[in-house]
């Protein structure tokens, strides 16, 4: 396409013709080129954090990124959403990175990970049995070795 027959996704980078309104895989508006490359439609502190300090946290779909960038900007720590390398047009099984600068990758990570334990509080429970030697799933007493909880049936996966 031409690049006055174009608009853009500001999001994911995409291209389409000028009379489509919204991005068909991150569903926001697209914008004229020279609208996507203005400073101010730069993502949050990205000055502040160069390309090289910024670390991917997550890698999901583009709803459960969408959560969690906004988990992460109420919180007060910048993210950016971008492709997984190799992708440049967000159709690679439309999974998202969620990536923030390095030095708040363990903040952003504990954001994270007590927003899920709030919204699924299952899990704590089932990391607590895990770690006293139970089923994760049950909660039966096993002993290290088991490969499979003689009460539900649940199969472990070994390491390696």
């Amino acid at each position: 396409m031409s690049p006055e027959k174009i608009k853009l996704c500001p999001e994911c980078g995409s291209e389409y013709y000028a009379h489509i309104l919204t991005c068909a895989d991150c569903g926001i508006p697209l914008k004229m080129p020279e609208e996507v490359e203005k400073k101010g439609d730069k993502k949050p502190n990205a000055a502040e954090h160069p390309p090289d300090e910024w670390v991917a946290i997550r890698e999901e779909g583009r709803e459960g990124i969408r959560e969690l960038s906004d988990l992460l900007l109420r919180n007060g720590i910048p993210s950016q959403i971008a492709l997984p390398p190799g992708c440049g047009t967000g159709k690679c099984e439309r999974r998202y990175l969620l990536l923030v600068a390095k030095n708040e990758a363990n903040i952003a990570h504990d954001c994270i990970e007590n927003f899920y334990a709030q919204k699924y509080p299952d899990i704590k429970t089932s990391q607590e049995w895990s770690s006293q030697g139970r089923c994760p799933a049950c909660g039966y007493g096993m002993s290290p070795d088991t490969k499979a909880c003689p009460d539900c049936g649940i199969v472990f996966m070994g390491e390696g």
